[in-house]
Formats: C-alpha cells, structure tokens, sequence
C-alpha cells in the first residue's frame, strides 16, 4: 500500500492496575498514560479522530502531517478522570467507544475484572460538545462473530441508534468487542451504517486501506515508552489487509 499511514491506539482504563495482577493489559496508570502522549508529541504526531480518518479515506477531508488516533474501549469514567487532561494539554481529540445499553453502569460483561464506573449520558454529551467522537462498541459488549442476523442488527444497529439519540448527532465509526471479526461481520457492521470499524489488527491505515477494517494497536500494561515506539514503528511498516 502506498502512501503515509496513520496509527490508532487502544486504551482501556487509565487507572492504577489492580493489585493482584499489576501486569493486566486492560490497565495503563495515569503517570504512563501522559508519558505515551508526551512521546506521541515528541515524535511529531498531532492527534486525531477515526471519524477523521475515515472521511480522509473518503476524500472528505484533509489530516494534520502526522495524525494519530488515541481510542478508548469501554468508556471509563477514568477516561475523563485522568485521560482528558492529558488530552487537553496537547490540544488532541480522542474517540471513545460506548457500550450503548451500560452507558451510566458497569463492566457487567467482564464479570472477572474489577468492577469499575461507566461514562454517563451527561458525560458523554460533554465529551461530543467538546470535539471528541463517540463511536459504539455494540450494546452489550457480545462477539459479533457468534451472533445471528437479528443479534447482529440489534447489537450493531441498535448501538448507532441508542447513541445518535442521546447525542443527537451521527455515530459513525464503530469498534469490535475484543477485536473479533470475520467477513460476514464487516458486512453486518456497513449495513448498520457505520463508515469506520475498528479491529485490534496491528497495521496502519492507508488512503486505500478497508476503513470498516481499521487497524488499531492495544496498549495497555507495563509499557514502557520505548517499547511502545518499537511497536508503532513496527505497526507503520505493516500492510493493511482488506
């Protein structure tokens, strides 16, 4: 594929990791989290959103030298807590994935993880005021693999239209629940109407890459600073794959 390609990170919680697994990838404390960004801007990168990405995908819009974009699983209300200042400081948006029918609850679909606060209804609007995206991570966090049809339409569909209405603006870019995908669900997530979807496959978007299959890189754990640059650089030289 020719052309500069553009990372997508994906954060979970940025909290301090639970005691009895220091090491869970689901957790980046708050001192790291604003180390990686500090990096990222170091390096040159200005971030963005996949909303932004997919219209320049699109031929619908233009991109900074350099564009990165920070996404965040789950929506946490650590996101706000000690994600969104670092954010602020650097003037980047960011996109946050809803799982639309815990919007306000918990992680009830992790029943092994510490159980942890959600964004709300008023904190995400406040977060769409603000210039970031909200996309959907389905309704209730299910594989989109394993679902039938109907499931499928209500998961994907019913995600875009629970969010649209609590935003009251479009919800365009969606993010598969543990990044697993097939064929079949790439067609089940275009026909809900969504333009982007992100996967956990570890390459960069292109001009001409597939945008409903993104790629994104989980970050999470004890990652120090250079090894996340070993691993984007590593992201940058991989192809994309339809």
């Amino acid at each position: 594929m020719m052309g500069p390609r553009i990372p997508v990170l994906c954060y979970h919680r940025v909290e301090e990791p639970p005691a009895s697994d220091p090491g869970d990838e689901n957790f980046v404390t708050p001192a790291q989290f604003a180390e990686h960004m500090s990096l990222l801007a170091n390096l040159g990168f200005t971030g963005v959103t996949v909303r932004d990405i997919v219209r320049w995908q699109r031929g619908e819009g233009t991109l900074p030298s350099r564009p990165v974009a920070v996404t965040f699983d789950d929506a946490y209300e650590s996101i706000v807590t000690h994600a969104m200042p670092v954010l602020a400081t650097h003037r980047w948006p960011c996109t946050v994935y809803v799982v639309s029918n815990c919007v306000g609850r918990t992680n009830v679909w992790d029943p092994a993880a510490p159980r942890a606060t959600l964004l709300d209804a008023p904190a995400l609007r406040t977060l769409h005021t603000a210039g970031h995206e909200i996309g959907s991570h389905s309704r209730r966090h299910r594989r989109i693999t394993t679902l039938t049809a109907a499931e499928a339409t209500d998961e994907l569909q019913g995600s875009r239209l629970e969010l649209e209405a609590l935003l009251g603006a479009p919800v365009v870019s969606f993010a598969f629940p543990y990044g697993t995908h097939d064929r079949t669900a790439l067609d089940r997530v275009q026909a809900a109407g969504y333009l982007g979807a992100c996967t956990l496959k570890r390459w960069g978007n292109g001009r001409g890459s597939n945008p409903l299959r993104m790629g994104r890189m989980g970050v999470g754990g004890k990652l120090p600073n250079w090894l996340l640059a070993a691993k984007l650089g590593k992201m940058l030289a991989t192809p994309a794959f339809s």
